[in-house]
């Protein structure tokens, strides 16, 4: 049989448009570092390769050609790395690129490619003080563009939960971090206009110390910035040792995060369930992402401030097994002020406790 003419393949090239997409598999994907995020020398780069069928693996930092720093050369279905020792503190960035195999109603060959953009040594003493103490550094907040991935909303009238303000919207959005096991959680609040709130947290599974951040600068701390179309820069805003103090508009946020773990989840709410279990619910995966700790109760940073503790809230608790009873001023706001029924909606002790509520990411 005759071997098909070369122009056959190339009219194949032509035949899909590429705004089909490719399987994820066979795309050319950065997972390293993170999209907007903060990182330190050494930056180490991944990527992963999917089945290369054309012009092969390039890689770009900053304008200039960086493909021979990676290794192995990336074959079929790899991830290929490279790691820059000395990069200068700032903004730079990655893209990755090469022709891959897609997937329509037949294989075809099109180029895919990827771009990240991150920081160096963006740390704040703060960020330097959790990362050291082995928190996850949450990467700039956008509603595009980062490694920020949106849960769904609180909204009590879409059938969540938002103990804070009932049929307001409450937005829940989560990063995982490559290589430091916890969770990075954002609650977008309200329109998402001028004064709309954006508390962040992030928490160690390993050490079970966690982090915060708000939506105001520190050069303008009471100013609530809003989020919507915004990109918060998570070294610019209102930061744990701000809080402890009370120099924030939302005050000191340990006065309601008490427990187990930081989070204040309602598990039996649609969106939290995702968060709370992971990819067993549809849920953020990827092998580190976890809201449990290993071991004791969390410690809110910066450690040592008067009235920034972890206090232990009065009542039963349901033993450990997720979280100890919300403090009161939780459970107020969630049966007087919100009046959010029913009972299974409150954040602890959740009605999936006896069965097990969090899965393995």
């Amino acid at each position: 049989m005759k071997a098909p003419h070369a122009s056959y393949y190339a009219a194949r090239r032509l035949l899909v448009p590429t705004l089909l997409g490719c399987l994820l598999v066979n795309c050319v994907s950065i997972t390293a570092p993170p999209k907007s995020g903060n990182v330190l020398n050494p930056v180490v780069a991944k990527v992963k390769v999917g089945n290369v069928c054309g012009t092969a693996f390039r890689a770009f930092l900053d304008g200039l050609d960086v493909t021979a720093q990676f290794s192995p050369v990336a074959p079929s279905s790899a991830t290929t790395q490279a790691t820059f020792p000395g990069l200068s503190s700032g903004t730079h960035t990655l893209t990755a690129s090469a022709e891959v195999q897609h997937w329509a109603l037949f294989p075809y060959c099109s180029n895919a490619s990827d771009t990240a953009t991150f920081k160096v040594n963006a740390d704040t003493a703060y960020m330097a003080d959790c990362r050291a103490q082995g928190v996850p550094i949450p990467p700039d907040w956008a509603e595009t563009g980062t490694s920020w991935v949106n849960q769904g909303n609180l909204n009590t009238n879409g059938g969540g939960t938002n103990l804070l303000l009932g049929a307001d919207d409450a937005h829940v959005w989560t990063y995982t971090d490559p290589n430091v096991r916890g969770a990075c959680v954002a609650l977008p609040r309200g329109s998402g206009g001028p004064g709309s709130l954006a508390g962040i947290i992030c928490q160690s599974a390993t050490t079970g110390k966690a982090c915060f951040w708000d939506n105001q600068r520190k050069t303008d701390p009471t100013n609530v910035l809003g989020w919507s179309g915004q990109r918060l820069v998570i070294s610019e805003l209102v930061d744990g040792p701000i809080m402890a103090a009370g120099g924030n508009v939302g005050g000191r946020c340990t006065n309601c995060h008490s427990g187990n773990n930081v989070f204040l989840i309602s598990p039996d709410d649609p969106t939290w369930a995702k968060v709370l279990r992971g990819p067993l619910n549809g849920g953020p995966s990827g092998g580190q992402f976890t809201t449990q700790l290993a071991s004791g109760r969390y410690t809110p940073l910066p450690v040592g401030v008067t009235n920034w503790v972890n206090g232990v809230a009065s009542g039963s608790n349901c033993g450990g097994a997720c979280h100890e009873l919300p403090p009161s001023t939780i459970r107020t706001m969630r049966n007087n002020v919100n009046a959010i029924p029913p009972v299974n909606r409150m954040p602890m002790p959740p009605a999936c406790a006896a069965a097990g509520c969090i899965g393995s990411p």
